[in-house]
C-alpha cells in the first residue's frame, strides 16, 4: 500500500471516463470497491488516499474547501 498508488488512482480517475465510469458504478459496494481498484493495481488506505489528495493539492496550488 501507498500513498504514490494513490495518486496514480486519483491522477487515472481525472484522466480516464471510462475507469471513473467503472469505479462509480459500483461505488455502493465498498468492499467490491477495494477489490476492483487492486484488480487495477491500485492498493493504498484511506490514510494514504488523504495523504495523496493533500499532495496533489500542493502540487497544484489548490486550497480544499
Amino acid at each position: 500500500m501507498s500513498v504514490e498508488s494513490a495518486k496514480a488512482y486519483i491522477n487515472r480517475m481525472r484522466s480516464d471516463e471510462a475507469f471513473k465510469n467503472l469505479v462509480n458504478e459500483g461505488s455502493e459496494d465498498e468492499q467490491a470497491s477495494w477489490v476492483l481498484l487492486k484488480e487495477h493495481g491500485f492498493e493504498f488506505t484511506m490514510n494514504e488516499f488523504r495523504q495523496a489528495q493533500d499532495e496533489i493539492y500542493a502540487e497544484h496550488g489548490i486550497t480544499p474547501l
